[in-house]
Formats: C-alpha cells, sequence, structure tokens
C-alpha cells in the first residue's frame, strides 16, 4: 500500500502559509512530538479509523482524540521527568509531579486540525502547552507572584549567545568565575509557569521578537561555556540594573544566531 494522501482543508493551508511569513521558529520534533520553543507550544496528534458496521466519521475522530491524548500523557511525563530530575529530591515525587503535569496537559488540550485521509483514517492534530507540561513542585522559587510592573527603559530582555544552543526550559548565566547571575529560581513561579525562562528563537526579526519582549528590548551578548551562558558580572550588573523585574517576570527572548 502507497503512503497516505491526505486531502488538505484551507485551514491547514493558512496554517502552513501563516508560519511561512515569519523567520523560522525553533522547533524539535521527534516521533508524533513537536516542541516549539518560540510559541512556547506543543503539537501532536491522534489516529484512528472507522470501524466495520455504522461507526462513522465522528467516531474515529473521538477515538482518534483518545489516541493523541495517551500518546501524550506518556510523552509528557517523560518531558517532564527529564527537565525537572536534577531538582527533585526523591523519584517518587518526580514522577508525581510528572503525572500531575500530564493530567494539566489533557485538560488544556485543544484541536488544530483535522485531516481525513483516502483510506479512512482519521488524523486529529492537537496542541498544549510547553510551560504547562514542565510545572514542578521540586523547583524552589523565591518568590510566587512576580512584582507590578515599573516604568523601565526597556520592555524585555534579549539574551544573545554566540553560537547555537540547544533549547531547554532552564538554563543558567554566570559570570568569569563561574558564579551563578541568575537561574531559575530567581524568577517568579506565576511567570515561569507561564513563560518558562523566555521564548527561543533563530535569527529572528524585530516584529517576530517584540511578541516576547516589546518593542525596546535590552540585548545582552552572552557565551556560551559548559551549557551556561557566560558574561563579565560588571556588564551583566550595568546591564540589567533597575530591570531585575523583567528577568524575575521571564519577559526574555534568547536570540540564536
Amino acid at each position: 500500500m502507497g503512503p497516505k494522501l491526505p486531502k488538505l482543508s484551507v485551514a491547514c493551508f493558512f496554517i502552513s502559509v501563516t508560519s511561512a511569513a515569519y523567520a523560522a521558529p525553533v522547533i524539535e520534533s521527534n516521533d508524533r512530538l513537536e516542541v516549539n520553543w518560540s510559541a512556547l507550544r506543543l503539537r501532536y496528534y491522534g489516529e484512528a479509523s472507522p470501524g466495520s458496521g455504522s461507526e462513522d466519521l465522528k467516531s474515529a475522530e473521538k477515538k482518534a482524540w483518545r489516541d493523541g491524548l495517551n500518546y501524550a500523557n506518556d510523552v509528557i511525563r517523560n518531558l517532564n521527568i527529564a527537565a525537572n530530575e536534577h531538582f527533585s529530591q526523591t523519584p517518587e515525587k518526580l514522577a508525581e509531579d510528572a503525572k500531575l503535569a500530564a493530567h494539566q496537559v489533557s485538560t488544556g488540550t485543544s484541536s488544530v486540525s483535522t485531516t481525513y485521509f483516502a483510506d479512512g483514517t482519521v488524523r486529529v492534530n492537537l496542541e498544549s502547552s510547553l510551560p504547562k507540561a514542565l510545572e514542578s513542585s521540586a523547583i524552589h522559587f523565591r518568590q510566587k507572584e512576580a512584582p507590578e510592573p515599573t516604568m523601565t527603559e526597556h520592555t524585555g530582555i534579549i539574551l544573545a549567545p554566540d553560537h547555537p544552543v540547544k533549547p531547554r526550559p532552564n538554563y543558567q548565566v554566570v559570570d568569569e568565575e563561574g558564579k551563578i547571575l541568575f537561574d531559575v529560581r530567581d524568577m517568579a513561579q506565576a511567570s515561569y509557569n507561564r513563560r518558562l525562562m523566555g521564548r527561543w528563537y533563530r535569527k529572528p526579526s524585530p516584529a517576530e521578537i517584540s511578541e516576547a519582549v516589546g518593542k525596546n528590548p535590552l540585548t545582552i551578548p552572552v557565551q556560551v561555556k559548559d551549557g551556561k551562558f557566560l558574561v563579565q558580572r560588571e556588564i551583566w550588573d550595568k546591564a540589567t540594573e533597575g530591570h531585575k523585574s523583567l528577568l524575575v517576570s521571564g519577559i526574555i527572548a534568547i536570540a540564536l544566531p
């Protein structure tokens, strides 16, 4: 049997054209899962075929939904554990948090589009929040809520690494002696659960990156060393003076070269 030939809907065509109008987002794909680090969204899909008898496409769609959610349940648990295992004190608590995160994702999942194949297969493309998938009680934030917005010269912070690096939910900014200048615990928990430690972009346009950091962001060049972002303490302190609230609130973009 040859490959499935989908009947593309107008909605699917619109989505592909819209995506092409912007700079390439930072996306990682594995099996059915797509992690969009620019939009902080997860996409995956479920599939089903109509059964025998009177079962119709609607029933197949429901089966496809269940298939997608069942797939996501296992994948989200693995993602959550991988992101938080170095914070957690016990494997049991790590597994418990991962299970809760998977449940949160399943209840917040929405349908992006539905594709009907010539052989009767129905594929439902689903989407959910990446931050929700990575929530964990193992991270000990120094504060729960972000401070009230203050009038500052800049609207957000751009970290500009000197060479490409794999996107991740948590990173550290360190000084020339390896001492931490900024890490996930410096953020407000509510902000992290909404934005993680910022959105990741590859050679973004000003319009694209403004969605994350506003129209007048502060750019801080950083070196990548041993998986961490390195910047001289004097430069960091001078650059972030008066703008700490932007870091706490996670109004950050990582602009990859």
